[in-house]
């Protein structure tokens, strides 16, 4: 009954929900006795921990890491798009079958959409942009910030302990 009424109520994960929850995100391979002992609870408790905080959706879903150079895509930009509102829900779709969109969001400021992409050079780079992106409906303007280095990469954002 008490784990219905934290769900209902949004609770947010303590400090055992929290190492449970970066012991997966630097391996979610690990094994369930392997986050139990790092988090220095039971099995059975660990278990419970990660299916309550997946039903939740606190944690929602495993990935792979890859090095991005590694893979053939040498070059990391943001790009910013400003454009006309009215076209935001085609765009949606458009920029979600792009390969190269690692992310993508919708921003309010000097620009509507910020998106983060890989791609192997800058001839890509520059199709992308030229070719694809300048001719979605209702695009104005774009600007690219080119990577030069990746100096942090968290796979886990914690709030300010309280």
């Amino acid at each position: 009954m008490a784990d219905a009424e934290n769900r209902r109520s949004g609770r947010r994960p303590d400090a055992t929900d929290r190492t449970i929850i970066n012991s997966l995100a630097q391996d979610a391979r690990a094994g369930i006795t392997e986050v139990a002992a790092e988090a220095n609870v039971s099995r059975a408790t660990a278990y419970n921990r990660i299916k309550r905080l997946t039903d939740d959706g606190v944690i929602r879903g495993y990935s792979v890491v890859t090095d991005h150079s590694k893979m053939g895509l040498g070059v990391t930009a943001l790009v910013l798009i400003s454009g006309s509102q009215p076209d935001w829900r085609a765009n949606r779709e458009i920029l979600s079958s792009y390969p190269e969109v690692e992310y993508c969001w919708y921003v309010v400021g000097s620009a509507d959409i910020v998106l983060l992409v890989r791609v192997a050079d800058t001839n890509q780079l520059r199709d992308l942009i030229l070719t694809r992106l300048q001719a979605l409906p209702g695009v104005t303007s774009t600007q690219t910030l080119t990577v030069i280095d990746e100096v942090v990469h968290r796979p886990v954002v914690e709030p300010p302990e309280d």
